[in-house]
């Protein structure tokens, strides 16, 4: 979003300032975070670490963006070869390496290398033996506005509410719990697609029934005809809200960006205060007061926040203090291909829409842990390319965790995360069912030329990062309660997708909007 196009303006925070509630971050859950609080009649600053855009970007990064922009102009994805797309795209990409190492792995890096941070100026570290790759877009609106972002939406199918003292991985609330919230999420987004008017907690209520374009149409009949049982359909997508305009039309938001949060203010008896930040265009360290807080920054980020918060190096207690922080780190599984098809119907402008595609759902026909998403476009000449995303749950594993590293240090002092990170034995043969169920697709659809990678994606690859700051209902096995709220911070909410417990098989953007409209609701109820 320009700076012409936004409703919200960016401020000044003085040090020292004081406001009703802080959210921290701006993307998906902090955009609801700010909206919610705003609309109760909250003043609420707004702390994010990105700057708007034009903003300034090492001269390499600068001009692969320009060039990128340029290629996207002219249309050269759709107008060359394949085979020459794909040796261009790979000759920028070996050039983003330069300041960008992690980040021009992303499949969206090459439409917008600026979008996505510098590496080298914001570093991670990875556990020998472990592969993570960490995707983060520092600027408002987080990486919801990242060219190529996936915008379908789904509730997490599968959320039931674990028996108390129960499974530490369960779910302390049920679908049940967040149907109207989900609903209030759904409302605002408007979504579309091919599920319809339908009713369930699991089942979004407010779509727009597409109709399949002929295209379409033969595609998910070859579907079921090769699987008698699957139910493909359009998935439910909208384009991103701009919730901070709905916010700042309240009158009530302060935003201010550059401001990259160090650590959460915590009173004498634990209780959130507020938080610490570092002005990223002076060095300026600051503080901000609100007796309500929202660490909103992104899975791994909001959990790097809460280890700096600790009020010494023992990770005793709950909440911010529990042995529990950092671990269970969970990312889908994603395994992908590429195939083409002469004699599908010309494919339709509106098939190009971001978000459009089949979505087939897990089933007996699939596999119980296993979603895949189908998407089709244009050829040069005729036909269409298909691409199949498959995507599998990961089961939480308190082995996989975010630590601080003792030493290395970012451009602004802090300490980074370390990431340890494996596949177990149990997703490496899901992933194996994964790449039958992409080769049976192929047949049943009569895909020419394709081309897949069948090795395991590295974690972070799917870009769904969650766990590693847990909700539940035994503070002993938890950071989060049931509302979000960190059990020995009162007023400290965590509402991104840190706090999942159990991931399922969706993408989990919804749920996190819904658990952030729930959680800002019982916040603005104090």
């Amino acid at each position: 979003m320009t700076g012409e196009e936004q409703a919200w303006s960016v401020s000044s925070v003085a040090d020292e300032s004081r406001f009703d509630a802080i959210v921290v971050g701006s993307g998906a859950s902090g955009g609801v975070a700010a909206a919610r609080l705003c609309e109760a009649g909250m003043k609420v600053a707004v702390f994010e670490a990105g700057l708007p855009q034009p903003r300034r970007a090492h001269p390499v990064t600068a001009s692969l963006s320009s060039f990128a922009r340029f290629l996207d102009k002219v249309e050269a994805q759709r107008r060359l070869p394949h085979s020459l797309a794909r040796i261009g795209e790979r000759a920028f990409r070996l050039m983003g390496r330069v300041r960008q190492p992690v980040q021009s792995k992303c499949f969206a890096w090459a439409m917008a290398p600026d979008m996505l941070v510098d590496d080298v100026d914001c570093p991670y570290q990875t556990e020998q033996g472990s592969k993570f790759l960490w995707y983060r877009a520092r600027q408002p609106g987080g990486r919801m506005l990242v060219p190529g972002h996936g915008r379908l939406y789904f509730r997490l199918a599968g959320m039931t509410r674990a028996a108390p003292g129960g499974d530490a991985a369960g779910w302390p609330i049920g679908l049940e719990d967040l149907d109207e919230w989900y609903g209030w999420v759904e409302d605002r987004l408007q979504l579309k697609g091919g599920t319809g008017s339908a009713t369930g907690p699991a089942l979004s209520r407010s779509v727009a029934l597409l109709p399949p374009t002929s295209s379409e149409h033969v595609v998910m009949d070859a579907i079921r005809a090769g699987w008698p049982s699957a139910q493909p359909a359009l998935g439910s997508f909208a384009a991103p809200l701009a919730w901070l305009d709905q916010a700042a039309a309240t009158g009530h938001l302060t935003c201010q960006t550059g401001a990259v949060v160090r650590r959460v203010i915590r009173g004498a008896a634990g209780a959130a205060e507020g938080i610490e930040w570092i002005d990223s265009r002076s060095g300026a360290v600051k503080k901000a007061f609100a007796p309500v807080v929202f660490l909103c920054a992104s899975t791994i980020e909001s959990t790097r926040i809460l280890l700096l918060s600790r009020m010494d190096n023992h990770n005793t207690g709950h909440g911010i203090g529990s042995p529990v922080l950092g671990t269970g780190l969970m990312d889908h599984a994603v395994i992908s291909a590429l195939g083409f098809r002469s004699d599908l119907a010309d494919i339709a402008p509106l098939q190009s829409e971001p978000g459009r595609c089949i979505y087939v759902p897990p089933g007996s026909c699939t596999h119980p842990s296993v979603g895949t998403q189908i998407y089709l476009f244009a050829q040069p000449g005729g036909g269409s390319g298909v691409r199949v995303v498959s995507f599998a749950e990961m089961q939480p594993d308190a082995w996989n965790r975010v630590t601080l590293h003792p030493s290395r240090r970012d451009r602004y002092g802090m300490p980074v995360a370390v990431i340890r990170f494996r596949h177990s034995e149990e997703q490496i043969a899901t992933a194996r069912r994964q790449i039958d169920i992409i080769r049976e697709l192929a047949t049943h659809l009569n895909l020419t030329n394709v081309t897949m990678d069948s090795s395991l994606s590295p974690g972070g690859a799917s870009i769904h990062e969650c766990g590693t700051a847990r909700m539940g209902d035994d503070p002993a096995t938890s950071v989060v309660s049931p509302e979000n709220e960190c059990w020995d911070a009162p007023g400290l909410y965590v509402t991104d997708g840190a706090c999942f417990p159990r991931q399922y098989v969706h993408n989990p953007t919804l749920t996190i909007m819904a658990l952030t409209a729930r959680a800002a609701a019982h916040a603005a109820a104090r």
